[in-house]
């Protein structure tokens, strides 16, 4: 039950982290590197949400490896990372038009 609830609220948070990487191209003064990738003449993906989430991800596994339980870091991680990326992509977060 509460690797099912750690699973859930880790997914929240990579959705969060998702979300907001993906919004701060919307910011003027967000003087951080973009990295799009072009798909159609208007159409890009926005990948700082997916690095911001994989920094997230790696930094959860140091934190499971310092504390020595990187077996259930790396389940629980992984999960939660994959349900995100799932709904994310699913509500077309970092989808754009020019």
């Amino acid at each position: 039950m509460k690797r099912a609830i750690a699973i859930i609220l880790e997914t929240i948070l990579f959705l969060f982290v998702f979300l907001a990487g993906s919004l701060l191209v919307a910011l003027p003064a967000a003087h951080l590197p973009q990295w799009d990738v072009n798909l159609s003449g208007t159409r890009y993906f926005v990948l700082d949400g997916l690095v911001f989430m994989f920094v997230l991800y790696v930094l959860f596994l140091l934190l499971g490896a310092a504390r020595h339980r990187l077996r259930s870091a790396v389940l629980t991680s992984t999960v939660a990372v994959v349900l995100a990326l799932v709904l994310g992509l699913a509500m077309k977060f970092g989808f754009a038009t020019h």
